[in-house]
Formats: C-alpha cells, sequence, structure tokens
C-alpha cells in the first residue's frame, strides 16, 4: 500500500474558482480603497462608496458617476477599471496628479496621450489648462467624449494613436486600459505625432501612458523637445515596453537625456525628486535641466 504525503486534493468545481476569484477581487479592492492615502480621514465612507458602486454594477448593471477633483465628475462604468479608480480614490494617483495640480496652476497646454476615459484630461482641464486628448480605441474614445460633456470643459478630443510618424496602424480593441498597437490587431486606427498636434505651440505638461510603446510618442515629439517647448512629461516606467517593444526604459531616459530633459519622480506630496535610477515602478516625470543651457 502505497502511502500518501498530504491530503486527497479535489479539483475545483467551476463556480467555487469563480466565487474565490471575486472574493480575491472584492478584497483587492477594499485594501485599495483602506490604504489608499486619498482616503484618509474618510476610509470607512470611502468603503461603503465603493461597496454601493458594486452592488449597482453587479446586480444592476448600471453606471454610476464619480467626483474628481474639487468639482469635475466622471462617468464609471462596469468593468472600466481607470473609471473604478476615480470612484475608489480621488484622485487615483496622488502623488502624480498633485504635480500637475502644481504645475497647471496657471493654465497652459496640456497634451493628453493615451487619454483612456480622461481622468487626467478631466484633472488638468480642472486646473484651467487647454486641453489636447489622443485615444484610439472607438468604445473608450466615446466615454472620454461623455466625460467631457459631462463638465463642459475646452478640451480638443482625436481619435487617433500617437507614434514616431503620421500614418495608420492596427490596434487591440475590447481591452480596457490594456489596448495597445499590436501588427495583428483587429482595428485600424489614424497614427499621428505630437509635433504634427501641437505645431510651434508650447506644451506646459504632457501625460504618456501607450502600454510600452511611449518610445515611439516621444520621437513623434522630436521637435517640440529639441526646442524645450515641453515643460514637464509624465511617462509610465512599467515592464510593459518589454512586450511592447523588446527593451526596457533606458532608451527612453537616453532619448530624453539626448534633448537636455532630466528624470524626476514624485514624493508623496507631489514635489519633484531627481530620480536615482532608471528600474520599473511609479510613473516618471521629465523637464529641462536648467543648468543646461539649450542649444
Amino acid at each position: 500500500m502505497s502511502k500518501r504525503s498530504g491530503p486527497i486534493r479535489l479539483p475545483a468545481s467551476p463556480a467555487l474558482a469563480q466565487a474565490s476569484a471575486q472574493f480575491a477581487l472584492g478584497a483587492g479592492v477594499v485594501r485599495y480603497v483602506w490604504t489608499h492615502p486619498s482616503n484618509s480621514g474618510q476610509r470607512l465612507r470611502a468603503l461603503v462608496r465603493a461597496a454601493r458602486y458594486q452592488a449597482q454594477a453587479r446586480l444592476l448593471g448600471r453606471r454610476a458617476v464619480a467626483r474628481l477633483g474639487e468639482r469635475s465628475r466622471l462617468w464609471v462604468d462596469p468593468h472600466r477599471t481607470a473609471a473604478s479608480m476615480v470612484l475608489y480614490a480621488n484622485p487615483p494617483d496622488l502623488p502624480e496628479m498633485l504635480v500637475w495640480r502644481r504645475a497647471l496652476r496657471d493654465g497652459g497646454l496640456f497634451v493628453d496621450v493615451g487619454a483612456n476615459v480622461g481622468t487626467y484630461t478631466i484633472w488638468a482641464a480642472e486646473q484651467g489648462a487647454e486641453v489636447i486628448a489622443l485615444e484610439p480605441a472607438a468604445d473608450t474614445f466615446g466615454l472620454l467624449e461623455e466625460n467631457i460633456t459631462l463638465n463642459g470643459y475646452r478640451v480638443t478630443a482625436v481619435r487617433a494613436a500617437a507614434g514616431d510618424h503620421c500614418g495608420s496602424a492596427r490596434f487591440t480593441a475590447g481591452l480596457d486600459a490594456g489596448n495597445s498597437l499590436a501588427p495583428d490587431g483587429p482595428v485600424v486606427t489614424d497614427l499621428v505625432t505630437v509635433d504634427s498636434l501641437i505645431g510651434d505651440r508650447r506644451v506646459t505638461g504632457m501625460k504618456v501612458d501607450v502600454e510600452g510603446f511611449e518610445i515611439d510618442v516621444l520621437r513623434g515629439a522630436g521637435r517640440a523637445l529639441a526646442d524645450r517647448r515641453i515643460g514637464l512629461i509624465q511617462i509610465e516606467w512599467n515592464h510593459a515596453c518589454a512586450f511592447a517593444v523588446g527593451t526596457d526604459r533606458r532608451p527612453i531616459a537616453e532619448l530624453l537625456a539626448g534633448h537636455g530633459y532630466r528624470l524626476y519622480r514624485p514624493d508623496p506630496r507631489g514635489r519633484l525628486i531627481p530620480a536615482t535610477s532608471h528600474d520599473y515602478g511609479a510613473d516618471v516625470f521629465a523637464r529641462p535641466d536648467l543648468e543646461d543651457p539649450c542649444p
């Protein structure tokens, strides 16, 4: 008779597996809401708000409206991650969005590359900035337009992806915030460059979140970067670039350094601290090095 090394493990039923996944998801939401710094001093209220939304979305399939900033609002639809984050915590990206509150206090032009449903677009517009928002996915672009209309801000929404040349490109669909350029994507989208969008204008700020293709966006802003006409840039700094373009983030750092830009990361209060490494992590900001005279 053989000896067993442990108890017999029966395969989980599909219903049990689904319940376990839902429990894990719910626990993650609770942890996010409870620990988020934007909810400091109002954690119980934030949990109640999140629970009410979850019940409304799951049982009734209804959308909600979340407050963003001091006076703005955002539509929150079921299974829309970026919008849900706003409902769970206002603002969702606290250090980064505090940076923009300071940088845009005098208005100016803000370019939101990879706007999704418009969290940063609406945040920048509330600060008084004129905004150009780019979003290629048709369904997400529709939600972006709804959020612009909901708030009545001065925003130019462009249904296109940004890259290193103008033309067209294939794009994924139905992946919410995970949509990106893909050679075998099911849809075709317009492709523009930042230089073609802004012409000779000065840009106070630009946010770039394009699932790893940030290097192409910056190459398409080469003229503006060379003239240092983009005052501050926020760049997603995770491992997505390894899948998108087969490199880490160092080529971006080198490109920006070649145009006289230095890298920073925000502290919890939104103050920019010089970045000490190129490791993956929180979003990075870049701005012209004032000690390096413009060529």
